[in-house]
């Protein structure tokens, strides 16, 4: 797969995800053709743009917001123009605005639903031209919050949980069209969600102790399973989820955290939230 869109690109998670489907294609011989969006014109989005193109490959940036229900369908047509088609949509791009169940807005809810399960939708919809052309696929970046309970994730749990369905029901109605679509869902992971509580390493090790695999989750990690998704060796997966968690989701996050919940909580909510809010 060497014609992609990928959303939420700029850091983190999408980042690597970035980094390592051109690296793949570069080494099977094939140009890739990345296009890679973000909220706002941001110098993280120019520089994964830069790190793409020092690498030998072609690559733009397509800023723009996926709570805008008209997007998703303006940024499918631009990267399928700038691509010549395309082969995979992935998006990465979501977030969380925390708090209790009690205090959560309404707009504040539908937000989180719109970017991170509502924009998968209608990005598969504007997709499917092109990747039915192409025999393509879809991949959604999902959580384990889908599957566990945990502290502060009011809205953004049962929005990864529909995501994972939505991802199910695509993959049944667009697998005759010769259309895969999967989820990856990650556990806890150093990212932009995560970094304002995980960047000290003495909390990184204290906190990947609880863990089966005893560490943390990396960008890395998540990016090597969405290549595998992307890939040939995936020819005949489609609508599953499949968690990239060291077996996070056996035990919860809430004692792992620890006192940092509430920072991580605060962290995703300027970002997301409407500036009129």
């Amino acid at each position: 797969m060497s014609r992609v869109l990928v959303t939420g690109g700029s850091r983190g998670i999408g980042r690597a995800i970035c980094l390592r489907i051109a690296t793949d294609a570069l080494a099977r011989g094939t140009l890739p053709k990345i296009v890679v969006t973000a909220t706002g014109a941001s110098s993280d989005l120019q520089d994964v743009v830069a790190a793409l193109r020092e690498l030998g490959a072609e690559a733009t940036a397509a800023p723009g917001d996926l709570n805008d229900p008209s997007f998703p369908a303006r940024l499918v047509a631009q990267a399928g123009e700038f691509c010549g088609g395309l082969d995979a949509v992935v998006h990465n791009a979501g977030g969380a605005i925390a708090g209790s169940l009690l205090k959560t807005k309404v707009q504040d809810w539908d937000t989180v639903f719109a970017v991170n399960c509502r924009a998968f939708f209608l990005l598969g919809v504007a997709a499917h031209r092109p990747l039915r052309q192409s025999k393509g696929v879809l991949c959604a970046i999902g959580s384990s919050a889908a599957e566990t309970v945990q502290p502060y994730l009011n809205a953004y749990a049962p929005a990864k949980a529909a995501l994972k369905m939505l991802v199910q029901q695509m993959a049944y109605e667009w697998g005759p069209h010769g259309i895969r679509v999967n989820c990856v869902s990650p556990g806890l992971t150093l990212s932009r969600s995560t970094e304002s509580v995980l960047n000290d390493p003495k909390e990184q090790e204290r906190t990947g102790a609880q863990i089966p695999l005893r560490r943390i989750g990396y960008p890395e990690d998540v990016a090597g399973v969405v290549a595998f998704v992307l890939g040939p060796d995936a020819a005949y997966l489609t609508g599953e989820n499949i968690n990239v968690d060291g077996g996070l989701r056996h035990i919860g996050t809430e004692s792992l955290l620890n006192g940092g919940s509430a920072d991580w909580a605060a962290h995703d909510a300027a970002r997301l939230r409407p500036e009129s809010a």
